[in-house]
């Protein structure tokens, strides 16, 4: 089992220590435990969200010390979800930098609005639902081809609050999964959407199935904010992943994928 996508105390909005999180994962029986906090973004979005610029070494060395700390016990993975687009805030350099192991690649912001935040929730109500979609499936397309990340973090994070889109996207999101297959990037199966207004795995059965018809690879994540939350609802993720036909998953050591029986 992996789990891929966990923060940690520095971005702010997330509480517990390393060891916390660690020792849930194993007692959970995570082979792989990648840590993947926030990515410094700008000073004026910061407070409360991300790291700053200053701490990402710190980041890196406390993860780096667990990492040696619990080999043999568990693999310490060491990442960062990083925005897309990329903010100046994060060195770039990093995205070559053979400590990392992972780059989760997430989508937070349309056009400057900061959709998933509760306190702009109102901008769902300044615009039609389909055009927000369209969107925010642009900027993931662009993602997608980007080459930046190794995993797409939340696919269908538009969703968070319960707003659906009016038309069907099937088309829109067939052809991102197109570009993706083939590719060594990775969609991640991210559970805390469960925890979410719209109470659903991101992303959804229906697009699980297309990722699946299009040889797309998978990898898996709790999103984990707390260590009580670490592997939340992996039950029913995997039971969703294997009706759909996986049976592995995707790990990845210094930017390299490899695969995991599921």
């Amino acid at each position: 089992m992996v789990n891929y996508h966990n923060h940690t105390a520095l971005c702010g909005h997330a509480r517990g220590t390393l060891d916390e999180y660690i020792n849930a994962a194993i007692e959970k029986g995570v082979v792989e435990f990648g840590f993947s906090d926030h990515a410094p973004v700008p000073e004026h979005l910061r407070a409360g969200i991300t790291m700053s610029p200053h701490e990402t070494e710190i980041y890196i060395g406390e993860v780096l010390n667990k990492k040696a700390e619990y080999a043999g016990r568990i693999d310490i993975k060491l990442g960062f979800e990083v925005e897309f687009p990329l903010f100046d805030t994060f060195d770039r350099n990093y995205l070559r930098d053979k400590r990392i192991d992972f780059i989760i690649g997430s989508v937070h912001y349309i056009n400057g609005w900061e959709f998933d935040n509760p306190m702009h929730i109102n901008g769902f109500e300044e615009r039609s639902i389909d055009s927000i979609y369209i969107d925010y499936y642009g900027i993931i397309g662009s993602l997608a081809e980007s080459g930046m990340c190794d995993i797409i973090g939340h696919f269908d994070l538009v969703k968070k609050f319960g707003h659906r889109p009016l038309s069907d996207m099937t088309g829109l999101i067939e052809s991102i999964a197109r570009r993706i297959s083939g590719t060594d990037t990775v969609v991640e199966i991210n559970t805390a959407g469960l925890l979410q207004p719209v109470a659903e795995l991101y992303p959804s059965d229906e697009i699980i199935d297309i990722l699946f018809r299009n040889n797309v690879a998978v990898t898996m994540g709790s999103d984990s904010h707390s260590p009580e939350n670490v592997c939340y609802g992996y039950s029913i993720a995997i039971e969703k992943l294997k009706k759909a036909g996986y049976r592995k998953v995707s790990g990845f050591t210094g930017r390299k994928r490899h695969e995991l029986n599921l």
